[in-house]
């Protein structure tokens, strides 16, 4: 049966005329060797530039994309993938193919897919490249660091040739109104400075490690980021740290604001083994 996730954020978060999202999305280059990223799912107005920059140089190979997301809108139990059964999403650039996350263990619930925005951020993206197949998985905390191992072990058996990865989260959430104000002054320098430690420990394969030291703070898709760092350490793909922005203006006073890091990985060119 034919299911269609409907784009519950297009014309909001970003825009819903094609002529307005190409401005966001394109023009996409034509060839890269990026397989597997830590991406943020804030509004395209602020995460567009960063999210492109992924795309621009995803691989001409990639035919599918698996995005695993926090949830922003229901308590989920620790260390459980969610998925769901539809199999077109809306975008504006026309509905992109959809196939459940066919990996053991998951559990279907395709209401939470179906509210999430931390999945729909990437899928104007998609549409704009066209003939890639879209699978979605929903995690938003490990039981314990080591999970990650745990889970990507899981998932690598999905990662063929032809397939790509996405980790959806923004960085760190800072001051009142998100209730985390660890530092009163430089806020903008201590807050970078701690996404980048969190970002070279992903980049570098050491997601349970990143995980351990980083899941007390805001970064809310730290569970997603971990699991796709040691899923691209088990797939020997080169990592390293890319674009960084805030939700600030220029000028502005950081009382509250978000912050965006990106981590890339790409395949080496040498043969995997499993």
């Amino acid at each position: 049966m034919d299911m269609l996730r409907k784009a519950r954020f297009m014309g909001t978060w970003y825009p819903a005329e094609i002529e307005e999202c190409d401005k966001i999305t394109s023009p996409p280059e034509i060839s890269g060797k990026l397989k597997a990223g830590v991406l943020p799912h804030a509004g395209l107005f602020y995460s567009g530039a960063l999210i492109k920059s992924f795309f621009d140089k995803l691989s001409t190979n990639v035919k599918r994309i698996i995005i695993l997301s926090p949830s922003h809108y229901f308590h989920l139990p620790p260390s459980v993938l969610i998925t769901a059964e539809f199999t077109e999403s809306e975008t504006p650039y026309g509905n992109v193919k959809t196939e459940k996350l066919d990996a053991e263990d998951t559990i279907v619930n395709n209401n939470v897919i179906a509210a999430e925005h931390g999945v729909e951020m990437f899928l104007p993206f998609i549409g704009r490249k066209g003939n890639i197949i879209v699978s979605y998985g929903i995690i938003s905390a490990l039981e314990k660091p080591e999970d990650a191992g745990a889970l990507s072990r899981l998932l690598l058996p999905l990662i063929d040739g032809e397939t790509a990865i996405i980790a959806s989260s923004d960085f760190t959430h800072y001051g009142p109104r998100f209730g985390y104000t660890p530092c009163r002054t430089r806020q903008k320098e201590m807050v970078e400075e701690h996404d980048r430690k969190c970002a070279q420990l992903l980049a570098s394969g050491k997601g349970m490690e990143a995980y351990r030291a980083f899941r007390s703070s805001t970064i809310c898709g730290i569970a997603p980021a971990a699991i796709v760092s040691e899923l691209a350490k088990d797939l020997k793909m080169e990592g390293t740290t890319g674009p960084y922005s805030t939700s600030l203006r220029e000028g502005e006073i950081p009382d509250d604001f978000v912050s965006y890091h990106t981590v890339f990985w790409r395949e080496d060119g040498k043969e995997r083994t499993r």
